[in-house]
């Protein structure tokens, strides 16, 4: 029996064979409402001829359900946008199994040419698709912070917005209900662009958030041809050519579960604190040792031995506290601060306890 030949994803054709193909039309004319900017073709939309042809992608029901388009238009139908005043086009029109694989030459010549395509068109609105696409981008507008949203920098009158990739791999932004209030609010900067409602907002615009995915560094590359980056800043590594492989890096769900264990340990840390702070109440007499601390004349009345064991056992509480700070605070400094103040209370309370023993003897 005849062995039956799979076709792969790609109807047969190798990914060498998919890359040579022809790369996307830009889908621009005079007057549009919004530009859509990606980075480059995947392979997928390489193959199909159709932007945003990947399985999963959101970014066509995102345009129907945030009212942007009337009806539905899938990316077999990507040139029928035009008529609705939407345009496409990417940075680079080079396809990629990843953007990763771009050079820094090729990414700042198309960010350029994205650019002068902006001036000469004119849109209302540019939508990059993906904040990592931004920040490359960003760097020729000298903007080295952001947010999702609308952003403060202008192309001439063409304002620009930032919104998470349309991918279902973006893993911080997985599901189509989780990135529709961004083109939602675009709708609504749109209306009042255009007048059809006269009140509006900034901080409707505005998203705050940062972000935090780890970005893997490209592979079998050159330093001079693109930027091997693997850090994680507040906003975006600097020169991000990925869609992040549009955030599907696993590491993601494992960061946000340390920055809440961290939230947790603050807090204990911080009930630690409080605790000390507050304790050292004496089962026999009722006094805390607040009093033992301050400058007042200590009273005839406390036992010394409760006095002498509450004392050693905030001393006892704060070694333990030292021991704490030093496992949940990274920053050296604070730590330092936090012992420096650890040492000052246990110098009072020593001082405290010699002078109500030398008060005793005499």
């Amino acid at each position: 029996m005849a062995k039956v030949k799979k076709i792969g994803r790609f109807d047969g054709l190798s990914e060498e064979e998919v890359k040579k193909k022809d790369s996307l039309p830009d889908y621009l004319e005079s007057d549009l409402d919004i530009v859509f900017v990606g980075i480059n073709p995947s392979l997928m939309a390489a193959h199909k001829g159709r932007y945003y042809a990947g399985p999963g992608n959101h970014f066509y029901k995102l345009l129907h359900a945030s009212e942007l388009v009337p009806k539905f238009v899938s990316f077999e139908e990507d040139c029928q946008l035009i008529k609705y005043k939407i345009g496409l086009t990417n940075i680079v029109e080079r396809a990629t199994r990843s953007s990763a694989d771009l050079t820094k030459i090729e990414i700042k010549e198309g960010c350029r040419v994205v650019a002068e395509k902006l001036k000469l068109y004119k849109p209302k609105i540019a939508v990059f698709n993906g904040k990592c696409i931004y920040q490359v981008f960003a760097e020729s507008l000298n903007v080295k912070k952001f947010d999702f949203g609308i952003q403060f920098k202008k192309i001439e009158d063409t304002a620009i917005w930032v919104v998470p990739s349309s991918s279902a791999r973006c893993s911080n932004f997985p599901r189509m209900n989780d990135k529709l209030h961004f083109y939602q609010a675009i709708k609504r900067h749109l209306q009042f662009l255009k007048g059809e409602i006269e009140d509006a907002d900034i901080k409707d615009y505005y998203f705050g958030g940062k972000c935090t995915q780890p970005v893997p560094a490209p592979k079998r590359l050159k330093k001079e041809e693109t930027v091997l980056n693997n850090r994680v800043t507040e906003y975006c590594p600097q020169f991000v050519v990925m869609e992040i492989h549009d955030g599907s890096n696993k590491n993601n769900s494992q960061q946000s579960q340390n920055l809440d264990n961290n939230s947790d340990e603050e807090e204990e840390f911080s009930n630690i604190e409080d605790e000390i702070k507050s304790s050292g109440t004496s089962a026999n007499d009722g006094r805390t040792l607040s009093s033992c601390t301050s400058n007042s004349q200590i009273p005839d009345d406390v036992d010394e031995d409760n006095l002498s064991k509450d004392c050693e056992n905030e001393k006892a509480n704060a070694d333990n506290l030292s021991q704490t700070l030093k496992r949940k605070y990274v920053d050296e400094e604070e730590v330092n601060n936090k012992q420096r103040e650890i040492k000052k209370s246990n110098t009072d309370i020593q001082k405290s306890l010699e002078r109500f023993m030398y008060k005793k003897k005499s």
